[in-house]
C-alpha cells in the first residue's frame, strides 16, 4: 500500500469535512457539525367575535352617506331598537316584502336590533335595519327564508294599515344579485305622486341588513346601501 497516497486521500477527506482548501497542509482540531434547531411557530390568527347588540347602531349608514346616495338631503329620526308592532300588512304573506323593521317571526332568534328612518324632499325616504343573530349561518338562513317569503308576494299588491292612512304598494319581481335580494316596491304619496322604492336584503357575518330606499330615481340604491353597510362589517 502506498502510504503517501493513503495519506493524501485521508487528508483530502479531512480538509473537505473541515471546510478548508485542498491546498492546506495542516489541519488541527476535530470537525464539528452545525446543529439547526427549529424554532416553534406562533399562530397569529384570531377568532372574529360575532357582532353584538351594542355594536349594531354604528353599522347604520350615516345621514350624510345616505344623503349622497339618494341625492337628497335626508333628516334622520331616532334609532329604534326593536321591530315595529303597530303596522299591519294585507295579505299577511307580504308582511316582510313591503318594508323592513316590521315584527316577524324571523326576528325572534335575534341577539340585537337597530333601525332608523330618514326622510327628505321629493318623497325621499329610507328605512335601514341591522339585526344580529348568534351565528353567521343563522343570519344567512334568515336571508334565504325571508327571500322565499318575498317571492310569494312578487307581482302583487299589499296594503299597510296602522299608520295615519292606509297605503297600498305594488311589488314587482324579486331579484337576487351577489346574495342580495331586491324587489321594487312602489306606492302613492298623499299628493298623488307615484314613489318608487327598492327593498333590499343581505347578510354579512352574523348580521342581516334590511333596507328600503324610496326616491324619484331609485334604480339600485337599496342594493347599494346594503353594500355600504356590509363594507363596515
Amino acid at each position: 500500500m502506498n502510504l503517501w497516497r493513503t495519506g493524501l486521500v485521508i487528508g483530502t477527506v479531512v480538509v473537505v469535512a473541515a471546510g478548508c482548501s485542498v491546498t492546506d497542509r495542516k489541519v488541527s482540531g476535530t470537525a464539528t457539525t452545525a446543529t439547526v434547531v427549529a424554532s416553534p411557530t406562533t399562530s397569529t390568527s384570531t377568532v372574529v367575535k360575532p357582532v353584538d347588540d351594542a355594536g349594531l347602531p354604528k353599522l347604520l349608514g350615516s345621514p350624510s352617506a345616505i344623503s349622497d346616495l339618494v341625492g337628497v338631503a335626508m333628516t334622520p329620526e331616532a334609532i329604534f331598537r326593536k321591530p315595529d308592532t303597530k303596522l299591519r300588512v294585507e295579505p299577511i304573506r307580504c308582511l316582510e316584502a313591503v318594508m323592513p323593521a316590521l315584527d316577524t317571526i324571523g326576528y325572534y332568534g335575534r341577539t340585537g336590533f337597530a333601525g332608523q328612518l330618514l326622510h327628505g324632499d321629493q318623497h325621499a325616504q329610507v328605512v335601514q335595519v341591522v339585526a344580529a343573530f348568534p351565528t353567521d349561518a343563522e343570519a344567512a338562513d334568515f336571508r334565504e327564508a325571508t327571500t322565499r317569503h318575498w317571492r310569494s308576494c312578487q307581482n302583487q299588491q299589499a296594503t299597510v294599515t296602522g299608520g295615519q292612512v292606509p297605503l297600498t304598494y305594488a311589488l314587482e319581481k324579486v331579484e337576487s344579485v351577489d346574495s342580495v335580494a331586491s324587489v321594487l316596491v312602489s306606492g302613492t304619496a298623499g299628493d298623488g305622486t307615484r314613489v318608487p322604492c327598492q327593498h333590499s336584503l343581505g347578510a354579512r357575518r352574523n348580521v342581516i341588513i334590511d333596507v328600503r330606499v324610496c326616491a324619484p330615481n331609485v334604480a339600485n340604491k337599496g342594493r347599494d346601501l346594503v353594500a355600504k353597510i356590509a363594507a363596515g362589517l
